[in-house]
Order: C-alpha cells, then sequence, then structure tokens
C-alpha cells in the first residue's frame, strides 16, 4: 500500500463513522415515538440538536425528524460510494503490486527451489493467495470496522438510555468471547487444510495439461479423468467438512445472540409495565439489542475470511522471505567486457546427499570449442548449469577473466552466456519474437540471417505467417527438429561472448546437422560449448572432455581420444557401423 496508507486509514476512519450513522435512524424513530406520537419523555440530545423545544409544533417536529433521518441516510449513502470505490481501487492496485513483486521474487530463485516446490503452490501464490488479500482489503476490513464499530457505539447508546438493564446483558458478553476465541483458533487449522489440498490441485491440474501428448499416446484420458474427480471429490469433501464444522462452532454463538435479545426485549418490557422506560426507548432499547446480533454474525463470518486470509498471506510472505540459493552480488566487475577465459579450478557439487560432480579443472579460451560428452547421468547439463550459475560448487570455483563469478553481478555474467537447451522451450508468440528474444529491437535481417545459419529458415518460409506466425504454448505444431532449430537461432541471434549448445541438435537429421555445424564454425569470435551425444557434433572442437559419473574419464582433440581407444573412441566405431548399416540399407 505504499503511497496510499494514510489515504486507506482515511477511509477506515470514515467506515467507522458509517457505522455509528446506521444507528441515527433508530434513535430518531425512538425519539419521535415518544415527542409526537406518546407526547411523553424528556428533551433529550435528539431534540436540542433538531432544535426541537416543548413549543414546537407536531408538524415542525415530524418535517424536522423526517429530515434529519433524510439527511443521515444520503450522508450515509455518499461516503459508503467514496469508501467503497477508494478501497477497491487501493485493493487492485495492492494486490497487483504483490504479485508483481512475487513474480519478480521468483526470478531470483533458483532451480533448487523450483525442484523441491510443486508448480501448484507457486500458481495458488499468485492467483488464490493474492486474491484473498485483495477481497480483504476492499470488502472486509471495510466489514470489520464498520460492524465492530456498530457494535461499540449500540453499547454505548444502550448504556446511555438505560445502563441497568445493559449490564445485565453483559453477562452474555463472555460466552461471545469465549465461542469468538474457540472459532478463531479453530478455523485457522481449516483453511490451512484447505489451502493445501487446492495446491495439490492444482500442481495436478497443471502437470496433466503439460503432459496432454503422453496421455493421448497411451490412450490414458479415462484414467486421467478419474483421477481428476478423485482429487476434485477430495477437495470437496474437505470443503464440505470445512463449512459443517465452522457451522457447528458458529451455531451456538448465533443462538447465544438471539436468546440475549429476547431476554433484553422482556426485561425491557417490565421496565415499561413499571414506568421505568418509554415507548420510545423500549423501541430504541429493543432494536439496538436486536442490532446486536449483525455485527456478532458478521464477526462471526469475518473471523473466518480472515484465518483464510492470514493463511494465504503467510504462504506469500514466505515465498517473499525465500533466499535463493545462488546469490547475487550485485558487483560490477568487468562490466560491458567479453569473456576471454573460463576457468574450472577443483569443482564439485553435490546435490540432495548425491555427488553430481567431482573436481573438474577445466580452461577455456575465448574462440575456442569445447565439446563434452558421456553417458546420460554423467553430469554434462549440470557442468553447464553451474557456468550460468543455476547452482553454486559446493567445492572449487569457477573464474571468468580471473574473477571467481559469485563476485560477478549475475545479470551482467548471463548477459554474456547464450544457451540452448535439450528441453526447448519456446513462447506462445511469433517466429520473429522467440528468435529475438535476447533483443526484441533486433532487426529483421539479423533474425533472417541466424535462422538460415541453424537450418530453420526454410521451413519457416514455408509457414502461412512467415517470421510472423505465433506458435502455440511451447512450440505446439512444430516438430521437435524445428523447435530445436528455433532455439538454437535464439541462441545464435544473443549479443554474448559464450554460445552453449545442450544437445541442440538430436531431433534435427544428420544432413541439417552437418550445415549447422558448417555454420557454427563460421562464429570465431565466441567460445562454443557443445553438449553432444553424437560424435559428429564434436569431432571439430579444440577439446573434448568425456564426461563419467561426474568426474573428467578423457580429454584432449578427436585425434587424441581415438588414440587413448577409451569411450570415446567407442562411441567413435558405434557411430561408424551405424553409418554404414545406414548407407547399405
Amino acid at each position: 500500500m505504499k503511497g496510499k496508507k494514510l489515504l486507506y486509514l482515511f477511509l477506515l476512519i470514515a467506515v467507522a463513522g458509517i457505522g455509528v450513522m446506521l444507528l441515527f435512524p433508530t434513535v430518531f424513530i425512538g425519539n419521535l415515538i415518544d415527542q409526537v406520537l406518546y407526547k411523553e419523555g424528556n428533551i433529550t440530545w435528539v431534540e436540542r440538536a433538531l432544535r426541537i423545544t416543548a413549543e414546537t409544533s407536531t408538524a415542525q417536529m415530524l418535517i424536522r425528524y423526517v429530515a434529519a433521518i433524510l439527511g443521515v441516510s444520503l450522508t450515509f449513502t455518499a461516503i459508503r460510494f467514496f469508501a467503497r470505490y477508494g478501497m477497491h481501487l487501493i485493493a487492485t492496485k495492492t494486490a497487483l503490486r504483490i504479485r508483481l513483486t512475487l513474480y519478480e521474487k521468483l526470478q531470483t530463485l533458483s532451480s533448487g527451489f523450483y525442484a523441491s516446490t510443486p508448480s501448484g503452490e507457486l500458481i495458488a501464490n499468485l492467483t488464490s493467495d493474492i486474491s484473498y488479500i485483495d477481497e480483504f482489503i476492499k470488502n472486509h476490513a471495510y466489514d470489520w470496522v464498520k460492524n465492530v464499530s456498530m457494535l461499540i457505539s449500540t453499547l454505548v447508546l444502550l448504556f446511555y438510555y438505560h445502563a441497568e438493564l445493559t449490564w445485565i446483558l453483559t453477562a452474555f458478553l463472555p460466552v461471545f468471547a469465549a465461542l469468538s476465541f474457540i472459532i478463531f483458533r479453530y478455523t485457522r487449522a481449516l483453511h490451512q487444510r484447505l489451502r493445501d489440498h487446492f495446491s495439490v490441485m492444482n500442481t495436478f491440474v497443471n502437470e496433466n495439461l503439460g503432459a496432454y501428448r503422453v496421455v493421448k499416446a497411451f490412450a490414458r484420458e479415462d484414467h486421467e479423468n478419474k483421477r481428476l474427480r478423485d482429487t476434485s471429490q477430495e477437495y470437496l469433501n474437505i470443503a464440505v467438512d470445512n463449512t459443517k464444522r465452522r457451522l457447528n462452532l458458529s451455531t451456538p454463538l448465533h443462538l447465544v445472540s438471539r436468546l440475549m435479545s429476547i431476554f433484553g426485549l422482556c426485561v425491557a418490557a417490565i421496565y415499561v409495565i413499571r414506568g421505568d422506560m418509554t415507548i420510545g426507548t423500549l423501541t430504541i432499547f429493543n432494536s439496538f439489542v436486536f442490532t446486536l446480533q449483525e455485527p456478532v454474525r458478521a464477526i462471526t463470518t469475518l473471523v473466518s475470511t480472515t484465518q483464510q486470509m492470514m493463511v494465504s498471506a503467510r504462504k506469500i510472505y514466505d515465498l517473499y522471505e525465500t533466499e535463493p540459493e545462488v546469490e547475487n552480488t550485485h558487483r560490477i566487475i568487468g562490466k560491458n567486457s567479453r569473456i576471454h577465459t573460463i576457468e574450472f579450478r577443483n569443482v564439485s557439487l553435490t546435490l540432495s546427499g548425491h555427488r553430481i560432480l567431482k573436481n573438474i579443472n577445466l580452461t577455456i579460451r575465448r574462440g575456442q570449442t569445447l565439446a563434452i560428452m558421456g553417458p546420460t547421468g554423467a553430469g554434462k547439463t549440470i557442468l553447464i548449469s553451474l557456468l550460468i550459475r543455476l547452482y553454486d560448487p559446493t567445492e572449487g570455483a569457477i573464474y571468468i577473466n580471473g574473477v571467481d563469478i559469485k563476485e560477478m553481478d549475475l545479470q551482467q555474467l548471463r548477459k554474456e552466456m547464450a544457451i540452448a537447451t535439450q528441453d526447448v522451450f519456446l513462447f506462445s508468440d511469433t517466429i520473429d519474437s522467440n528468435i529475438a528474444y535476447s533483443n526484441p529491437e533486433m532487426d529483421e535481417d539479423t533474425v533472417h540471417d541466424v535462422a538460415e545459419s541453424a537450418q530453420a529458415a526454410s521451413f519457416i518460409e514455408k509457414l502461412s505467417d512467415g517470421y510472423d506466425t505465433v506458435i502455440g504454448e511451447q512450440g505446439i505444431g512444430l516438430s521437435g527438429g524445428q523447435r530445436q532449430r528455433i532455439a538454437l537461432a535464439r541462441a545464435m541471434a544473443k549479443d554474448s561472448s559464450v554460445i552453449i549448445l545442450d544437445d541442440t541438435t538430436s531431433a534435427v537429421d544428420m544432413e541439417t546437422e552437418a550445415n549447422i555445424l558448417h555454420e557454427l564454425r563460421k562464429i570465431t569470435n565466441k567460445t562454443k560449448i557443445i553438449v553432444a551425444q553424437r560424435i559428429t557434433s564434436a569431432t571439430d572442437a579444440d577439446e573434448i572432455i568425456i564426461l563419467q559419473e561426474g568426474a573428467i574419464a578423457e580429454r584432449g582433440t578427436h585425434e587424441q581420444l581415438l588414440e587413448n581407444d577409451g569411450y570415446y573412441a567407442e562411441i567413435y566405431r558405434i557411430s561408424c557401423r551405424n553409418e554404414e548399416v545406414e548407407i547399405h540399407g
């Protein structure tokens, strides 16, 4: 609410005034009964405020009372309009700020956080949790202040009109307080349970929407529909159970408030019979006793909705307070300078108790090409993830231009890295925008050139709208090879010092791969790091390293590794046999 706190406080004070004004018509009507209809009772503060004296005629009194009731009603309506409007405006802006702040926070968190946090939890944070806070700021806070103000004002006026009877009725207040406290304590656990299952349901839906191809390929639609029905039914059961439990708690409170009203009416009637209370005062008192039920009932409901908001606020606060495992020092070291050397010094990485990388020592100089090969699970992708600081080494350090990358500004570091990952992600946007993602102002010629180099231009130009074709979510409508080539073009288009290709040509045919590698050889001003499964992607590299069980098992050029007759030589022989089979086939 930055910049809006004082305005919001002013609006809440105005709402408190509304709670008081709601009682005025009852006071006016009670006095009107005494002064106009029964001609009894002393001149009160109300008559003095309306300038009514013993000499004032009945018609004049009636007109003044009606005018007063009308004036209070119009004032109440005007204040309510502006208070509602202002609080809705502040709530909407506050919710937007929270959402943007949380989204910015999510951008700073490390890969480990996303690996351990279900997507449904994050969706709930950014949607339902924020909407509960939004609803509280614009509606529930209004209701809290109005009803508490009305409750206090009603009690004050009850004491004013008949202190003795009011003291008798206060015997019910400890019961109200005890029941309200129980409701407050108990409903939080209920909302926490419901909120957690909502997160589980969100995760299920999000996961299945992303896996629709697998579901269809295995004809498991009925199975997944049943799972969703079961999950939704469980959520429904929890919601119904929560409602039943809340009603079980709130019903006694409503019953006590009703008994208090009936008891108050009976005792007040006795006072009237005895002549200790006028009909007008009875009307006011009885009306106020029943009026007490409204804020009591409202506050009971508000306790539940406030607990719901507090559970969501805690979830949001916990996310906001989450510290990234990879810390950005924001120290600008070597700003606007290119990366000349990359050095891994005794780098090891342990994740979830498993040692993924072991004592990696490696130096890469600008313009060189490094190929990384090895069996599945050897740590190839994790190794390049360290370079862009998705993780930090648990031992050793990585140096760029002689500076520990932990001492460099994270954004500046990543601006000098362009990466095409093996798990291609494309945005639901035009092909042009996807390629120019690193620089939306990129000119069309550059986009077309890199698409040509990535062997993507041929199929892009055949599409109905060419480079302006809007692709579906995550590249739906394109083949795996087409998505890989667009991702490669996106990496090549970035003005960076290093280009990292993580198995980027696995889904393209060998001829297309050969053309891509030919174009990559033309890029001499960038360091190239290629994670490869195919020998053809590695043969021209200045250095090839073989990772096995997280350690460098072999290193050297293509010729040197063939002489070593190790893993690389074996993969080379298998590749040659496959090519012979393909040729003869």
